[in-house]
């Protein structure tokens, strides 16, 4: 009697937890050729040389390289949401706010970051569907903000007279300008560190 269950597409790992390592695994290949090769030089053989799967591998999970950079997008928007959720539970001191963004500003991998969203943000000038992926990213993570904003004011920990907005625009204004001058000045970190907290000290009001 034959075995009526679905079979699994070659290649693909069956279970769920597989899958998303599988996908995990391809995407760590993608950010490593992007952040070196830049998105249109890198191609989806040297993608999955890199990740170490084949590229009938890869068009199981993303069809294109545009999809390869939506998934990487959401990455990086989870990985905002949970420094703006851990940014707006610290008391705001120098030491809290190094501890969060040193992640980013002081480490290698953190520079790989912010080598990849300038590459993503240069396609979006490009390419509408990716501008617009960039546009709800943006939009969800204001929207965090505000709602940390809103949380720290019911704490009373800032002023319940700052407008959520504003100060999430400055705030977001500030930290995006002080991620293109770490493109080009990765030994600068601290000191962005300390630009960042005296205007987050600025913005929210807080002592000095």
């Amino acid at each position: 009697m034959k075995n009526s269950a679905p079979k699994a597409a070659r290649g693909r790992p069956v279970n769920e937890q597989a899958r998303e390592e599988r996908m995990a695994q391809i995407l760590d290949g993608a950010r490593g050729c992007f952040v070196q090769r830049g998105f249109h030089a890198s191609s989806i053989a040297e993608i999955g040389a890199a990740a170490g799967v084949s590229v009938a591998n890869i068009y199981q999970y993303f069809p294109s390289k545009e999809a390869l950079i939506a998934a990487l997008i959401e990455v990086d928007l989870e990985r905002h949401h949970g420094l703006i959720a851990r940014f707006w539970n610290t008391d705001f001191s120098r030491t809290a706010i190094e501890a969060i963004l040193g992640d980013i500003f002081l480490t290698p991998q953190g520079h790989a970051i912010a080598v990849l969203r300038a590459e993503i943000a240069s396609e979006g000038a490009r390419n509408p569907q990716v501008a617009a992926l960039l546009r709800s990213s943006e939009s969800d993570l204001l929207a965090a903000v505000h709602g940390g904003i809103r949380a720290a004011q019911e704490k009373g920990q800032v002023g319940a007279g700052l407008d959520p907005e504003q100060v999430a625009e400055r705030l977001s204004l500030v930290f995006e300008g002080l991620m293109r001058l770490y493109l080009f000045s990765p030994s600068e970190g601290k000191a962005f560190i300390a630009r960042y907290h005296a205007q987050l000290v600025d913005t929210l009001g807080l002592a000095r």
